[in-house]
């Protein structure tokens, strides 16, 4: 009897767990849920602007958007954006750049205002190949890359390929900035979130976020002076949740096992480069991307050539974008000879 007892209150207390767990997950639902998406009403004149003035990639199955400031007779940047956002990062260095030289940059696939497949893998070999078949179709074989973060991986994988000769597209590389970027993974810190998206409850991390948590922890990457503004951010949850695209974030975080795997090579490519200048602008208030990053940099990379920006998080395009202009063009019109 006894034992019969015992077994009718463990019954009981797991009854009670369960009730309890069902409560919660109930409540983290709503509270997922009942989080508003953005409408396009609330979004600023720039991003409709910016929207309006895409271009359509067509690649295989997929749509790419795209913007060209299509000048011919210009030297030619190509932009990479970084995770979770899109081209719309570079909006504060369009107009001033896009006056001097011809300015490509594209939602890479799963990104901003392009499809977002959710069942395939995207690894950074691929966002490289359909980059390369864009500069193709555009006609365009001579780049200069500024790149930020997700797209850091992506210009040291177009890098490695112009020295191994195994591009599918003839790209030459005239030079490359870079903007803070998991460079080493050994010295990359993620977030919590991105930690946690990485996991093996990656797929029910992302099935739950929301504006409120995007916000939070967007918002810890930028300097204390430098946050982005209420509008701001309703701009960026606005692309993101493009295509249920909030839901992706567990696919989209497979770089990082892209940059483990590829480490030595990517590593090898600035390493090794001896007729493209490298730059590396990085704000060192960025947790994740900021000193550590800097750091292992002027360690691993001969003569490196840094420009280190106080107070910065992890978007200077963003944050000091008249810093970002000002050596891009430094660095672009030291190379237009070439």
């Amino acid at each position: 009897m006894y034992i019969f007892s015992r077994l009718i209150q463990y019954f009981k207390k797991m009854k009670k767990a369960l009730l309890i767990s069902f409560v919660l997950i109930l409540i983290l639902f709503l509270y997922t849920k009942l989080d508003k998406m953005p409408s396009v009403e609330s979004i600023s004149k720039d991003l409709v602007s910016w929207k309006s003035d895409a271009k359509i990639f067509k690649n295989k199955e997929y749509n790419l958007s795209y913007h060209d400031s299509k000048d011919e007779t210009k030297e030619v940047i190509l932009l990479l954006h970084g995770f979770p956002t899109s081209s719309y990062d570079w909006r504060l260095v369009w107009p001033k750049l896009s006056a001097n030289y011809r300015l490509i940059a594209m939602d890479m696939l799963g990104f901003g205002f392009s499809d977002k497949p959710n069942d395939i893998q995207y690894s950074i070999s691929m966002q490289a190949d359909i980059l390369e078949a864009l500069l193709k179709e555009l006609d365009v074989q001579k780049v200069h890359l500024l790149a930020h973060d997700y797209g850091d991986n992506i210009a040291q994988e177009l890098l490695a390929r112009s020295i191994e000769n195994s591009t599918r597209y003839p790209l030459k590389i005239k030079s490359l900035v870079l903007l803070n970027g998991g460079l080493f993974p050994e010295s990359h810190h993620p977030t919590t979130i991105q930690s946690l998206l990485r996991s093996p409850i990656g797929g029910v991390v992302a099935s739950f976020t929301n504006a409120t948590l995007f916000e939070k922890n967007f918002c810890k990457v930028f300097g204390e002076t430098t946050q982005p503004s209420p509008q701001e951010l309703t701009d960026q949850w606005y692309v993101i949740c493009q295509q249920d695209g909030h839901q992706l974030g567990h696919q989209l975080t497979f770089a990082a096992d892209d940059s483990k795997a590829n480490r030595e090579r990517w590593v090898g490519a600035l390493k090794n480069t001896t007729d493209v200048p490298i730059l590396f602008i990085n704000g060192i208030a960025d947790p994740v991307s900021g000193v550590t990053v800097v750091e292992r940099y002027t360690e691993l990379i001969p003569k490196a050539h840094v420009i280190t920006l106080e107070g910065i998080g992890h978007f200077p395009q963003l944050e000091h974008s008249k810093a970002v202009i000002n050596q891009v063009e430094l660095l672009v019109d030291s190379t237009s000879g070439l």
